[in-house]
């Protein structure tokens, strides 16, 4: 339905046509299946290019250095906290916007050009004894020139995260969508090229991160967006999202950090099958859960954001649990697909080679465990958003923290019963605690009899928000 109201109207129109929360889901779920495919068509010729040599393993080191600190300050935290305020801004018309954005992205852009400096300065060392120490000297001087490239690409990904806030509040998910469905574009035109070398390819995926920025311009034009410096950054809209958004990045670190736990205890016993196979099962499983969870969560976010800040605890309740249900839904059906149909799957895709059938039965074993899960993430992915709609990003973060620890500990336990099997039961288990904390919060919230304080959002402005 939703390509079809595109259709509806000429393409000039698509930057700045607004979208119901099913529409958006739709759209982005269709941006991330083509950013899938772009990145296995990706993977291919890259594989064919440079195999598993020395150049590849000094680009993986590079992107694992700066893909870390684009997921502490670049990520969709920065997004989702700024949101709520851009709202509010857009009360006044498009001057306070631009004046919100403007002294956000003033003062993101100094943090982003000092830790990239950081990086350029400390990227051997760092290579050297934290990301990749066991690289000969050659690949660490490689892999040390490709990071400092890579590092720039944290300017723009923290001015992409900024800018398409002026869009996606408004439910204009076009652009944003089309800057994910062409992030591997340039990569790709990279490794076409004759003379590739490993050094274009990193310009590519710098390349890649200009273009998400470029699409934004026709968006950002109908607002009538002007950017300037602007240093008054004690500003209650600029402090409040702060206050939302470090929270928010260092949740998303904890999450970008579940996956070096998996890999230390899929490693226990340097078994290195197991951690194939965990790659592998891990690939086909959070497919469904980006598309399930993800994708349904960005599109629901800003219509969950004007609810709260139009104080209509009804309105917000029905949109949670509109987006929340389907998410569940469509997880559930995923579940079973991938249950049925997984082994099948993998057999086709990845049983070549030295990747036997002993490969694929360890891959779909784990697979199928993890699949269990898919209903409880995507609730997570949702619910923590809504509670951030609210203005409380404590609340994820601190469950967050909870499920780490608690998947530490499972996976610990279980390990010498059940080898690398413990890594989805560590999963499942942990998302299950992390989907109670969450859910208990946000029914608390949703309960309260008269007033609903959206911590840090009105807080500054109104003091309490009472629902209609």
């Amino acid at each position: 339905m939703t390509f079809i109201r595109l259709l509806q109207y000429p393409p000039r129109l698509w930057p700045t046509l607004s979208l119901s929360t099913g529409e958006g889901s739709v759209l982005f779920m269709g941006a991330f299946i083509i950013s899938a495919a772009m990145g296995v068509v990706r993977q291919i010729l890259f594989n064919a290019r440079f195999g598993i040599g020395e150049e590849a393993a000094a680009l993986y080191a590079a992107f694992r250095l700066s893909e870390t600190l684009n997921t502490l300050i670049a990520g969709g935290a920065l997004t989702n906290a700024l949101i709520p305020y851009v709202l509010l801004a857009a009360r006044q018309g498009h001057p306070a916007v631009s004046l919100l954005i403007s002294r956000v992205l003033s003062l993101m852009l100094v943090v982003a050009l000092s830790l990239t400096l950081v990086l350029v300065i400390a990227a051997p060392w760092l290579l050297r004894w934290i990301i990749a120490p066991g690289l000969d000297q050659a690949t660490q001087e490689l892999a040390t020139l490709l990071t400092r490239i890579l590092a720039t690409e944290i300017v723009f990904q923290i001015t992409n995260g900024v800018l398409s806030t002026v869009l996606i509040a408004r439910g204009q998910f076009f652009l944003p969508a089309l800057g994910i469905a062409l992030r591997n574009m340039l990569i790709i035109v990279s490794l076409l090229l004759p003379q590739a070398t490993i050094i274009t390819v990193a310009i590519g995926s710098l390349g890649d991160s200009v273009i998400q920025l470029l699409i934004l311009i026709p968006g950002l034009m109908h607002h009538r967006l002007q950017l300037r410096p602007n240093r008054q950054w004690r500003d209650p809209l600029v402090q409040g999202t702060l206050q939302l958004a470090i929270p928010g990045a260092i949740s998303g670190t904890i999450n970008y950090g579940n996956n070096v736990v998996d890999t230390a205890i899929a490693s226990l016993g340097a078994q290195a099958a197991g951690l194939g196979a965990m790659h592998n099962a891990l690939l086909l499983g959070y497919l469904p859960q980006r598309l399930c969870g993800t994708a349904i969560g960005q599109a629901a976010f800003p219509h969950l954001a004007v609810a709260a800040i139009a104080r209509n605890r009804h309105l917000f309740r029905q949109r949670w649990m509109m987006a929340t249900g389907v998410a569940i839904g469509l997880a559930t059906l995923s579940s079973l697909a991938l249950a049925l149909g997984g082994r099948w799957l993998i057999a086709l895709l990845f049983e070549r080679g030295a990747f036997d059938q002993a490969a694929g039965d360890l891959t779909f074993a784990i697979l199928l465990i993890f699949v269990l899960g898919l209903p409880l993430y995507v609730m997570v992915e949702i619910t923590g958003r809504a509670l951030v709609a609210l203005g409380d990003a404590r609340t994820p973060l601190l469950a967050n923290t909870v499920q780490l620890v608690s998947r530490i500990l499972v996976a610990t336990v279980c390990w010498p019963l059940i080898g690398v099997l413990a890594v989805p039961v560590a999963t499942v288990a942990s998302s299950a605690i992390e989907a109670f904390i969450l859910g208990g919060v946000l029914h608390n919230w949703l309960r309260k009899p008269t007033t609903w304080r959206v911590s840090h959002i009105e807080d500054q402005i109104e003091s309490h928000v009472v629902f209609d």
